[in-house]
């Protein structure tokens, strides 16, 4: 079992050449770590696990979960190989889970999403030939108008490192830097890419997940970008430029022809909504009147 990571981070990571590298050899399930935090994810997360159960190279499924309130926790003891309770954020159900194994390669996956059956072996191969972290790309599907506005979204971000983060690790790579940054409650998958980036290379695999995100609202939207506001400024103020630089580089800005369509008009529409909430979020917060709002109905933290 590792040590507790700390979001005291080094500024140089020496690895040995025994650190930075997995045996080419066939790897046993306890060699490879997959970690799904939840909270409240019944509606998805059967299919999450099963598509993690039905990996062709085998590996060892970790839950993390916050005193759901749903079938969530009957469904995890159901279908993972470890289960810990213990909250209240991803940051912190993430580094519970990574240090419940000793795994050489450790990886993140939320609850709703769907993972073909290659994900896994494609991070080892990549692992295997050099890699430190890889990016696996993801597609939205969902329901109804603004679920299509997220999918044209994403569909801006394929193949853009700024953008996508890394989901799997070498284990040496995750340890040397501390983990998740459990202060951040958003902007925390980007800030451990930003931390992991000199460690090694950063592989992107083509297999492709699926990011259920059910039938998707546009207040409930607003509001889960409100929720994760406070966490986003303390990202802001921890990164400074590149920070601000990383939730403002949108591809899309540039390609005026594309935002011409109803899908571009609704997407404008959305991230001028969302965009306004995390103001008003953060600055509530800063002024002391922002209190930690609950996520919207189907969200999970």
């Amino acid at each position: 079992m590792t040590s507790a990571p700390s979001p005291n981070i080094p500024r140089e990571i020496t690895l040995t050449k025994s650190d930075s590298t997995v045996p080419a050899t066939p790897l046993s399930r306890g060699d490879i770590a997959v970690v799904v935090p939840t909270h409240n994810s019944a509606t998805t997360l059967r299919a999450c696990l099963e598509s993690i159960r039905a990996q062709v190279v085998p590996c060892t499924l970790i839950v993390v979960d916050s005193g759901s309130a749903d079938a969530t926790t009957e469904i995890a003891r159901e279908l993972a190989d470890v289960f810990i309770e213990i909250g209240p954020e991803r940051s912190a159900k993430r580094n519970a889970g990574a240090m419940a194994t000793d795994a050489a390669i450790v990886g993140f996956i939320d609850s709703d999403m769907v993972l073909p059956p290659e994900v896994v072996a494609e991070v080892v191969t990549a692992i295997q030939a050099g890699a430190t972290s890889v990016i696996v790309p993801e597609r939205t599907v969902g329901e109804g108008f603004w679920a299509d506005v997220r999918a044209y979204e994403r569909t801006f971000y394929q193949g853009s490192d700024a953008i996508e983060a890394p989901r799997f690790f070498l284990r040496a790579v995750f340890d040397a830097v501390g983990g998740f940054d459990e202060t951040l409650t958003g902007g925390e998958d980007w800030d451990l890419g930003i931390r992991t980036a000199s460690c090694g290379s950063r592989v992107r695999i083509h297999a492709t997940i699926l990011h259920h995100e059910g039938r998707v609202r546009y207040f409930d939207s607003c509001r889960k970008k409100a929720y994760y506001a406070p966490g986003v400024a303390r990202f802001f103020a921890k990164h400074g430029s590149q920070g601000i630089s990383m939730f403002t580089r949108r591809p899309w800005l540039k390609q005026p022809r594309a935002l011409a369509r109803p899908l571009g008009i609704g997407l404008l529409v959305l991230k001028a909504g969302e965009a306004s909430a995390v103001l008003v979020a953060i600055a509530g917060d800063k002024l002391g009147w922002h209190q930690h709002l609950p996520l919207p109905p189907g969200h999970t933290r």
